[in-house]
Order: structure tokens, then sequence, then C-alpha cells
């Protein structure tokens, strides 16, 4: 009977150890985001509330997409949309300099919103509450997850990645071009 409960010890003790070595790799994205949303507050207080960023999504088959976000005292007033493709119909390797426009539409305060393609509309706290609460939640024994900064520590990189996956599944965000813009 000792020899049983010794046995269901250990493989308790096992499982358990997987379970916390799994949540642990998170742990250093966790206070990376918490560093980040500290720094982004600061930023805030210091430059204001305008500015602009990118979100980008791209695809190993040669497809991506681009939507610009402007942001005027902290309420979003315009959203810009490209998707397109890197190749021809030929499937001759084209390059981003060159790429073939798919898509497109510009947005501003009288119709924001109103494409249903490209990135939500939204201010950066948003976002950073999206990356909080969709992507470094996920779970970490199914997934793998990312988070990375700017060289401003501002949020660049939030996203998971299913484990097993081999093409275009990573659900989250990238964030490029982040610019402050003057207002006064």
């Amino acid at each position: 009977m000792k020899k049983i409960a010794f046995a269901f010890l250990l493989i308790a003790l096992i499982f358990n150890f997987s379970c916390d070595t799994n949540d642990a790799s998170n742990i250093q994205n966790i206070k990376e985001y918490r560093a980040s949303l500290t720094t982004w507050n600061t930023l805030k207080q210091t430059n204001g509330t305008s500015y602009t960023y990118e979100i980008i999504t791209g695809s190993v088959f040669g497809f991506g997409s681009i939507t610009k976000i402007t942001v005027i005292k902290n309420t979003v007033t315009s959203r810009v949309y490209e998707a397109y493709t890197i190749y021809d119909n030929d499937r001759n390797y084209l390059g981003f300099e060159n790429r073939l426009i798919l898509n497109s539409y510009s947005e501003n305060t009288g119709n924001l919103g109103s494409n249903s393609e490209g990135a939500s509309p939204v201010i950066l706290d948003d976002l950073y509450n999206t990356c909080l609460n969709d992507y470094l939640s996920v779970n970490t024994n199914t997934n793998t997850i990312t988070f990375n900064v700017d060289d401003f520590n501002i949020i660049k990189d939030c996203y998971y990645v299913p484990d097993g996956c081999q093409d275009d599944c990573s659900f989250g965000i990238i964030l490029t071009n982040f610019e402050w813009i003057e207002t006064e």
C-alpha cells in the first residue's frame, strides 16, 4: 500500500512540476508586460496622447496587411488599411516594394470602423488590455506565448502560437512604426 501511495505522490509531483514549469515560462512575459505598461503610462504624461501606429499581418504564402491607426488626444481619428501580396499571378516574387495591392480603404471619424478588414480602430491602452486578457493568458501547456517591446519599451509583439502549428497560426498583435504626433 505504501508503494502505491508513493507512486501516486511521485506522479502528482511530476505532473505539478511540469505544469509549474510551463506556467513559469510566461512569468517573464508578464513582467515585461507590466514594465512596458508602466513605461507607456509615463510616456503618455510626457508626450501626450496623440500618436500613430501600425498593426501588421503576414503569411508564409506571401499575403499580408498593414493597418495604420491615428490617435489624436486619446481618440482614434483615422484608420488606413492595405492588403497585399508579394507574388504576382504567376507566383513570381515581387518583394514588398513592388507588392500588389489586393484591397485598401481609408476611414476617418465619419466612417471609422465601417470596414470589417484590418485591425480594430483602438487606442494603445486597449491593445495593452487585449494583450493581457486574450494573448498572455492562454494555456501555456498548449501554446507558445511571445511578448516583445520596441526600443522605447512600448508594446511591439503580443501573440501566441498553438503548439504543433506549422504555418500561419499566430494569434495576437504585431505593432510597428509607433510615432508621437504633436497636436499643439
